[in-house]
């Protein structure tokens, strides 16, 4: 949860994107701007670590995106949890079942194929 700015309101919304792939990262981008939610996008892991730990409301993160290790960024900050983490969503092409799965099972509260993602952004994104 966000800390309340110096004007007593709730600071703005910010969202950690991992993704590389310009269609998915304009079109997250574009859903989020739409709802005056601020994007941060990462392109590499170190990246998108550093924007996981700064605080972000959800991350959001490509599972074909080779230089993201989405699944080891989502085991250590996993093993980082003791302080709560932010929500954790995670996409990927349909034809990789074993990638999604082992997203699950390394602590992505949602995994969703690039179908269900494209569908769905605007949603996941209003609900923050």
């Amino acid at each position: 949860m966000r800390a309340p700015s110096s004007h007593g309101r709730p600071s703005a919304k910010r969202i950690v994107a991992g993704i590389p792939d310009l269609f998915f990262a304009s079109k997250v981008s574009g859903a989020a701007k739409r709802l005056g939610i601020a994007v941060q996008l990462a392109t590499s892991r170190s990246a998108l670590l550093e924007g996981a730990r700064s605080g972000p409301d959800l991350i959001v993160t490509d599972l074909d995106a080779p230089t993201m290790d989405a699944v080891g960024v989502a085991r250590e900050l996993q093993a980082e949890a003791d302080q709560g983490r932010p929500r954790m969503i995670a996409f990927g092409s349909h034809v990789h079942g074993e990638r999604l799965a082992a997203a699950k099972l390394a602590g992505y509260d949602d995994v969703l194929t690039k179908g269900q993602m494209a569908a769905r952004i605007s949603g996941i994104l209003a609900s923050l």
